[in-house]
């Protein structure tokens, strides 16, 4: 079919000659008319890398001489059962054939998530070099370059850190970049992998999941924490991570916590996450967040002046994923509320800003973590006051809970030591001294110790 034999032509110059021969060459063609193209894909994997990377860019370029669109119908070997199909109802009939019995949707990733558009911190350096490294992005051309090293050199890659200091954006940004090189990478948050888990145990169709799992050339799994207490589920990846890794495919993992630190999981599972190399990912810090709200804003023509922006520093404070959602908000609304019918975005008063996050704001009052909730949380724990966590009694059943208090004002907080010192009405050197006191009993593992930190920070739900 000439049109098709010119769309091969076109993407060849978009996307290269070996990323066509290897994904769009080797489909069959089956049979064609004036408005329909049937091919054949050599398996389920071909036919979801065509649907996720090439249906859309088929449908604009696809056409006949009488200028009507050609229509394109994909069928693995295996499921193209309909040969001639004639009328509406067979036509149907036809792609119900051409489908699969059992499909998996993956999760998609955010186009705005990209290497380049990452904020790049010294808490979160190291993984975005490495990132950088894998997927060949030149982070000062801002291009990709020829991948020279072997993608799966560290294997697998774990990334840990708290909410919002960008363990999905680092993901989703490597998934898409190696798949523009034509490999296939796969990026699925935990609780998708688990749906498919159970469905394809329920409809019977393990080995199609794991055809769609184990063929690929790399594996993105988000938040692996979520696997605590599915035991399906953690059979399953261990057997995919066996026979990617031994096949010298790329895996890629995220989670809230050390691998060391998972809870109910598996330690076969735990041994296998720490193989390659664990690297933390950090919070941003108040003039790095102040950079990534400029980017965002810019990558949506959105005016953000800086008493705006400061603002929205000062009131979410939460956590990253608070104020990017804050961000993304203020845009929208700003967009739905201007009187104008024009397109663009009015730049907003600090009142209107104001009104058109009132929802967001009360949440975040609700949510954020704040010195006096430190301090209530650890008086409730320990079953005393906080009058005597902040008062002057030295007795020990005051003097530890107040210690935590201080640790966990300067560990999750940040803040100061003269500050705390201030809260606590102590002198900064004895903040210091409790703060070093109860790092080195977690530190020594010391049960009663790291269990009562964990606890309250659970009650704190951090």
């Amino acid at each position: 079919m000439r049109a098709w034999d010119e769309f091969l032509i076109l993407q060849e110059a978009e996307i290269g000659i070996e990323t066509v021969h290897k994904w769009l060459r080797s489909l069959k063609v089956l049979r064609y008319d004036a408005c329909n193209l049937y091919l054949q894909a050599k398996d389920y994997f071909q036919v979801m890398w065509f649907e996720e990377h090439m249906r859309q860019k088929a449908c604009a370029k696809l056409f006949n001489n009488n200028n009507k669109r050609i229509k394109i119908h994909i069928s693995t070997n295996s499921t193209d059962k309909s040969k001639h199909p004639k009328g509406k109802g067979k036509e149907k009939e036809a792609q119900e054939n051409l489908s699969p019995k059992f499909s998996l949707t993956f999760d998609q990733v955010d186009p705005n998530c990209t290497l380049d558009q990452f904020v790049i911190s010294e808490g979160n350096l190291l993984a975005h070099k490495l990132l950088c490294k894998i997927t060949g992005f030149d982070a000062v051309s801002k291009t990709f370059i020829p991948q020279t090293s072997d993608l799966a050199a560290f294997n697998p890659i774990y990334l840990y850190g708290k909410e919002g200091t960008g363990k999905t954006h680092l993901l989703m940004a490597t998934a898409d970049a190696l798949r523009k090189q034509g490999l296939m990478a796969i990026y699925s948050k935990a609780e998708t992998f688990t749906e498919h888990v159970v469905s394809a145990i329920r409809s019977g169709e393990m080995s199609v999941f794991r055809q769609a799992y184990r063929n690929i050339d790399v594996l993105l799994i988000d938040d692996v924490h979520v696997f605590s207490r599915k035991g399906a589920t953690q059979e399953e990846l261990f057997h995919t991570f066996n026979t990617l890794h031994l096949s010298g495919k790329q895996i890629l993992l995220s989670s809230h916590c050390l691998p060391s630190d998972l809870q109910l999981i598996e330690p076969r599972l735990v041994s296998r996450f720490e193989w390659g190399i664990v690297l933390p990912l950090e919070p941003l810090n108040s003039t790095e967040k102040q950079e990534m709200l400029s980017r965002k804003a810019q990558a949506f023509n959105y005016p953000l002046n800086p008493k705006i922006a400061q603002f929205l520093l000062e009131t979410f404070t939460s956590s990253t994923k608070a104020l990017t959602r804050a961000l993304e908000a203020l845009i929208l609304r700003s967009h739905l509320n201007q009187k104008s019918g024009k397109f663009a975005y009015p730049t907003p008063t600090l009142p209107q800003v104001k009104q058109y996050l009132l929802d967001l704001i009360a949440e975040e009052e609700r949510t954020v973590l704040t010195p006096q909730k430190i301090v209530q949380a650890v008086a409730e724990f320990y079953g005393i006051r906080s009058e005597d966590i902040l008062g002057k009694a030295q007795s020990r059943e005051c003097a530890l809970p107040r210690q935590i208090a201080m640790f966990l004002c300067r560990n999750q907080l940040k803040i100061p030591y003269m500050k705390i010192g201030d809260l606590f009405s102590r002198d900064h050197s004895t903040v210091m001294s409790s703060v070093k006191l109860i790092h080195k009993g977690i530190d020594e593992d010391k049960t009663d110790l790291s269990g009562s930190v964990s606890a309250i920070l659970k009650k704190l739900k951090v």
